[in-house]
This record gives C-alpha cells, structure tokens and sequence, in this order.
C-alpha cells in the first residue's frame, strides 16, 4: 500500500512539474525586457557597435545605437528586412548617427524587433550611402546577444 502510494505521489508531482513549466504563454523568457546586440564592422569600417533596444510600450521602443570611431558625417541607420550581406528594403529609418550615437523611438513593438527576420545597419554615410559600415540581426536567440 505505501509503494502504491508512494509512486501515485511521486508521479503526480512529476505531472504537475511538466504542467508548470513554461506558463503556456508562447512568449520568450524576458519577453518585454531591453535587450542588446552588438553590432559587426563591415567592410573594414573599424566601426563595431551595439543596438539596445527599450521597451516605450506594447507598441513602441527606443533605439539606441552607438558606433565606434565616428567620422565626421551623419550616418544613415536603418532597420531592415534580410541578412547583413544581402540587405532587404529598409523597415525603421533611424535617426542617423552622429558622433557615434543614434537614439530613435520607433513605431514598432519590442517583441515584434526581437522576432528573428529583422536587422540593423548603418552605412557610410549619405554621399556614400552603398557603404555598410555595421550590421546586425535583431533577435532573442543566437550569438551576439546580452540580456
């Protein structure tokens, strides 16, 4: 009778530890919550950076981008759709870096950003606009990723 009872109990809390885990919301641990990637120098820019991105609300965020060694020129930053070595049309037009920052609150919520297909780019600068200088995939999963 005690084994019985033993393995019921046993099994039980198994059940109830498989049942609770994960909440069943289909969201992302720390869905929500700001997140940073960092940014890889293109074309031999010396220009790494990261991309914060806050949450302002369910439809908003806030972008911030820094590069480093700025040049003395506003560089363009967008969000766009594809990879980093074959750009799509851009999503989010960001305001363009200046000494080495950008901060632009966007139209777009965070758990939309963070998805997956999504990245951010900053080229050259206006006059040489077909230069990449950073580039990034935007996304909760995968490398280059703090939280």
């Amino acid at each position: 009778m005690w084994r019985s009872w033993s393995a019921l109990v046993l099994l039980a809390a198994m059940v109830g530890g498989v049942v609770g885990c994960g909440g069943g919301s289909g969201e992302d641990v720390g869905a929500g919550e700001e997140f940073t990637v960092r940014l890889a120098e293109q074309n031999g820019s010396g220009q790494p950076g990261t991309a914060t991105f806050i949450p302002v609300d369910g439809d908003r965020t806030r972008i911030v981008l820094e590069l480093t060694n700025p040049p003395g020129v506003p560089q363009p930053a967008h969000v766009h759709y594809g990879s980093c070595d074959d750009l799509g049309d851009p999503l989010v037009t960001l305001t363009s870096v200046e000494d080495g920052r950008s901060e632009t609150e966007a139209e777009m919520s965070l758990e939309r950003l963070a998805q997956g297909d999504l990245l951010i780019h900053a080229h050259k600068s206006d006059a040489e606009y077909e230069v990449s200088v950073a580039c990034a995939p935007i996304g909760r999963e995968g490398g280059g990723i703090d939280y």
